[in-house]
């Protein structure tokens, strides 16, 4: 190999241990994360996606993009048809079989997981390297290391519950990456030491811990859903939050917005 090319090569490895290595920053990229466009468009090669999956809806421009399936099916023939010189995926995605697939014809694929809200910046820093933005994924990823330990505050101002869905009493424990950001924000989640990252809990279990603050996920525009009302009267002192869940379960750099948010709550308690 000429001394130019092995210059120009890019090696990175994913966040599964496995090498990426593209001849040259990636110009044609199919992304499998409604966060990972979003990461995409911030580090400046929003434009260079040529097929996404449903729900990448930000920034606006993103609602352009073809789609080729959602977090749980891709349809494997429509990305062969983009040929993309890269897919970035998402482990926790349920797209598996499709990237196998795809992995098999060829195509390189880099997979994307964040166990930490520290690990968003480093993701920003090593997904810029394939897309040939190095200089401004660090700088993005700088940024944002920066913000985080600015908004980190000290524990146990309130006892806090977060609730993800108004269909059923979903929440968080302390190291999903929610979990992660209220520890951050000094509140103290009721439902921390619960071994499931994700666990249903009772309206008993919430109302004998007595929270101060109760963050709900709510889409603007959207109407409170009918937990609100519940909690509002069996939970008359403490003070209920709506937060867009755009901003907070989306592991990009926006998802500093939601963390934000989130300390905002806790320390206005």
């Amino acid at each position: 190999m000429p001394a130019t090319a092995a210059a120009t090569q890019i090696n990175v490895k994913d966040d599964t241990g496995l090498w990426v290595h593209l001849p040259r920053p990636a110009q044609r990229i199919v992304s499998l994360s409604p966060h990972l466009t979003e990461m995409l468009f911030e580090l400046g090669a929003g434009d260079l996606i040529v097929g996404t999956v449903s729900h990448s809806d930000f920034p606006a421009r993103a609602q352009r993009i073809p789609r080729i399936g959602d977090a749980f099916s891709v349809n494997v023939e429509a990305v062969v048809e983009l040929a993309p010189d890269i897919i970035i995926a998402w482990q926790t995605g349920g797209a598996n079989r499709a990237l196998q697939k795809l992995r098999s014809l060829g195509y390189p694929i880099y997979i994307n997981e964040a166990p930490s809200l520290e690990s968003i910046a480093a993701s920003a820093r090593k997904i810029a390297r394939l897309v040939g933005q190095e200089r401004r994924g660090g700088e993005l990823a700088d940024e944002f290391l920066t913000r985080l330990a600015g908004l980190r505050q000290r524990p146990d101002r309130a006892r806090v519950f977060f609730q993800i869905s108004d269909e059923n009493l979903y929440t968080v424990n302390r190291t999903h990456l929610i979990g992660q950001a209220l520890s951050l924000c000094g509140g103290a989640n009721i439902f921390a030491e619960v071994s499931t990252q994700v666990p249903l809990v009772s309206q008993e279990s919430v109302l004998s811990a007595n929270p101060a603050v109760i963050f709900y996920t709510r889409l603007p525009g959207d109407r409170d859903g009918v937990w609100v009302g519940r909690w509002s009267s069996m939970l008359v002192d403490a003070r209920l939050i709506a937060i867009d869940p755009n901003v907070i379960s989306r592991p990009s750099l926006r998802m500093l917005d939601g963390v934000e948010l989130i300390c905002n709550g806790i320390v206005g308690n």
